[in-house]
């Protein structure tokens, strides 16, 4: 009996060997061995909000009855409005960008932000995300979005992604004012 098992351990003492033998070769493998990624797209919205570098954060996110994938989404709703949100978490900050207008027939080009009659959409900046927090931001800064521009430089209606670029202020009465500048959105799906 003792002999059966010294026979064992060599036998598998040499299929380690083989095996780790393998493992070594396949880690000399080059560079051009590795497999091409599919796609190299950065998707994600970027801006510049009160003097400080914002991006949205990898990950999910529930905004009232919408979930955020991986940082930033889109969407095309009723009467063909686009919401475009980002959010970002920073250890216990977490901040949105919801930015929301009505498309033309040929999508892409700017749109006027801010409130009353000659605004094409809507922005805001959330200090936290749920649906009562949009719904109180909406409230508060009533008639305080102003210099708000959205330019929509691609909307890919087959790949559903949507680029461009914005920036706006939003103010209110006794409360902090936001300026939000040098706004990108980057291959956003909707």
């Amino acid at each position: 009996m003792g002999f059966q098992m010294k026979d064992i351990y060599k036998k598998g003492s040499g299929l380690l060997l083989g095996a780790l033998s393998g493992l070594l070769a396949l880690s000399g493998c080059s560079d051009n061995d590795a497999p091409t990624p599919v796609s190299t797209e950065q998707s994600g919205i970027t801006a510049v909000a009160n003097g400080a570098d914002w991006a949205s954060s990898k990950g999910n996110f529930k905004l009232g009855t919408r979930t955020v994938t991986n940082g930033a989404s889109a969407y095309v709703g009723a009467g063909d409005t686009l919401t475009i949100i980002g959010v970002q978490v920073q250890g216990a900050d977490t901040t949105a960008i919801v930015l929301s207008v009505k498309l033309e027939a040929e999508k892409v080009g700017s749109y006027r932000l801010g409130n009353g009659t000659t605004a094409e959409g809507t922005a805001y900046y959330l200090t936290r995300i749920s649906g009562d927090a949009l719904q109180e931001t909406k409230e508060t800064y009533n008639g305080g979005i102003t210099n708000g521009e959205l330019r929509i430089t691609e909307y890919d209606a087959s790949d559903y992604k949507v680029s461009g670029d914005f920036g706006f202020s939003m103010s209110a009465p006794g409360e902090t004012t936001y300026t939000v500048v040098a706004g990108k959105i980057e291959n956003v799906t909707f």
